[in-house]
């Protein structure tokens, strides 16, 4: 861990950058410890062993289509064949005499001695239930057994998304289990006395709390299980118990509120009292400076201010590539930035980093940003009307056409 992290939080008047406290996080972060699983629980996971292939696919040879299985030399324009037997998909065919032809549908296995199927849109019927077919190639309309791969093929990598295409690669390979890097568990803990919960009236002093369904659909958005959620009021005790209940059941615990300097702000000393392992306190950024991260026992820990939205901008600068690590994305915090034009002149005048949200649009050639108006960073309407979040260095001050670094949301 970098000598200047630890600095920064035992020293409250200073603060890293943005930049350095990815970088802490993406130092100290180590994907989780892989695992086996039903196929059925792999999906968005990274793979952690190689997956071979347990058949042959196809398994026979198979007809690529509904028509007429034969031999393709007995077929000429003039000559019709006796059509002796079907073969539906699923049954096992006797042998195809010479100068004869089979009636055959997609996926069934070709009869021993065929080696060409005709489509039925070029087959006429004949007297005494025979058909004239129009020649064809020798193999056509054939999928050869073991075309797409065999037994003992390699079907994924380590490192490979199980997306639902693969899971169905990897079942028609026969996988009924993978070995994967599991997804992260996440508990959201809300805190705060003034917050109300969803479909209370809240009392005089108090505000409905969005923060923690702001957290559940951003999780559920990054294809993660749903949150546990959980809310505390400003209570040591309390907050002690929620914290001990969470890292029990957690890869990582997001907090929100609670996290800057004032008497009521306990999350920074409860995470201490509970041997938590803090990397930095304080960020040099706006919206979000008071974001903590810790290491709690087995889990992560990424505290957040309890304006919204400085709970979307430490989500997407900090919680979220720290997912995506401990899933097993090696590349999580190496993201390249949008680089897009301004749509109007803006300017930072203070001396920490702006993320301000902002409208991304492509067109053609040319991707553009829009800043939009806030009234800070409470500012719940602004944040709904965002795809991105842009990057304006302290001191910019940038004119409409120049470009702005921006993150998408």
């Amino acid at each position: 861990m970098p000598s200047g992290v630890r600095r920064a939080f035992r020293y409250p008047g200073s603060m890293i950058t943005l930049d350095d406290a990815r970088a802490a996080i993406a130092a100290a972060a180590r994907p989780l410890p892989v695992r086996r699983v039903p196929l059925s629980e792999a999906l968005g996971c990274r793979l952690a062993a190689p997956v071979f292939s347990g058949v042959d696919l196809p398994p026979a040879d198979v007809s690529a289509m509904d028509g007429y299985a034969v031999r393709g030399a007995d077929v000429t324009a003039s000559a019709a064949l006796p059509v002796l037997f079907e073969v539906p998909a699923g049954t096992v065919p006797p042998p195809l005499p010479r100068r004869a032809a089979a009636r055959i549908f997609t996926g069934a296995l070709l009869p021993g001695g065929a080696d060409t199927v005709i489509e039925q849109e070029l087959a006429e019927p004949a007297e005494g239930g025979a058909v004239h077919l129009q020649p064809l190639p020798a193999g056509s309309n054939v999928r050869r057994r073991g075309e797409l791969f065999g037994a003992g093929e390699e079907l994924a990598r380590p490192g490979d998304v199980v997306t639902p295409q693969r899971v169905a690669l990897l079942a028609a390979g026969g996988a009924v289990s993978v070995v994967v890097i599991p997804q992260p568990r996440v508990t959201v803990i809300s805190t705060g006395s003034e917050l109300a919960g969803p479909g209370t009236a809240p009392s005089p002093g108090q505000i409905l709390d969005s923060d923690g369904p702001l957290l559940d659909a951003l999780t559920r958005g990054a294809g993660l299980a749903p949150p546990r959620r959980l809310r505390v009021v400003d209570d040591r005790r309390a907050l002690r118990a929620q914290l001990e209940r969470a890292r029990a059941g957690a890869d990582l615990v997001v907090t929100t509120g609670g996290v800057s300097v004032g008497d009521r702000d306990l999350v920074p000393g409860v995470v201490e009292e509970l041997g938590g392992e803090i990397l930095f306190h304080r960020v040099n950024q706006k919206p979000g400076k008071p974001v903590l991260a810790a290491r709690l026992d087995g889990a992560w820990l990424v505290g957040l201010p309890g304006n919204p939205l400085a709970v979307l901008t430490g989500w997407r600068l900090y919680a979220f590539p720290l997912l995506r690590t401990l899933a097993g994305d090696p590349g999580a915090f190496d993201e390249e930035l949008v680089a897009a034009e301004l749509t109007a002149p803006a300017a930072n005048a203070g001396r920490r980093t702006v993320l301000r949200p902002a409208k991304l649009v492509h067109d053609k050639a040319r991707t553009r940003v829009t800043i939009l108006e806030w009234k800070g960073s409470h500012d719940v309407a602004a944040g709904a009307a965002a795809n991105a979040l842009a990057r304006l260095e302290p001191g910019a001050r940038l004119d409409d056409g120049e470009i702005v670094l921006c993150y998408p949301l």
